[in-house]
């Protein structure tokens, strides 16, 4: 059996690459165009209500994400695992309404992405919605798209992760499990007086 070229298995890795490329492309225009068609619309465009910035479609992934990325979140009882995952969704969206717009608009991407049923079984191999995937579906889900041979897919999921990880973590209720002791009292009244 002859060993290929290099230049024949450049070229043949450069082909898969097309390919692949081309069938995200078509991915993302036939999830976009099938709705309209149908006469179904494929995300709210209004954001959810209390919200500036996330669609009830992203708020139930952010939902579904936070448990699998914070494992402090296994720990509570119920009811303040709730008031907590709501609080953080509630920090990214603020944090993502006060970015930039290009900032907005590659998130909305994301966020649009991952909203579409076909799309996000295909690339984040999710098949239930957010609202009954599991945290381990989602942190298989995210190692996923971190180890992804595709930037755009490492790059998605670290960004998800750090929204995730920041939204949390700046909830005074959960500066003990980061170890962060909280501000120092003296210093904060000189501040804040």
């Amino acid at each position: 059996m002859p060993i290929p070229a290099p230049q024949a298995v450049e070229d043949s890795t450069r082909r898969q690459f097309l390919k692949v490329g081309a069938g995200f492309s078509v991915a993302i225009a036939c999830s976009a165009l099938l709705p309209s068609l149908t006469g179904c619309s494929p995300a709210s465009a209004v954001p959810q209500a209390g919200m500036a910035f996330l669609r009830p479609a992203d708020v139930a992934l952010l939902r579904a994400l936070l448990p699998a990325v914070v494992s402090d979140l296994e720990t509570v009882d119920p009811a303040q695992r709730e008031k907590r995952v709501n609080a953080a969704v509630l920090n990214i969206d603020g944090t993502i309404a006060a970015m930039v717009q290009n900032g907005q608009k590659e998130l909305r991407k994301l966020f649009d992405l991952l909203s579409s049923t076909p799309l996000r079984w295909a690339l984040a191999g999710v098949s239930t919605s957010w609202e009954e995937a599991t945290p381990e579906q989602m942190r298989t889900f995210l190692t996923r798209w971190r180890t992804s041979r595709f930037a755009t897919l490492n790059a998605g999921g670290v960004v998800l992760v750090k929204l995730a990880s920041v939204g949390y973590f700046v909830l005074p209720d959960a500066w003990a499990a980061s170890g962060y002791p909280g501000p120092n009292p003296a210093v904060y009244r000189a501040i804040h007086s």
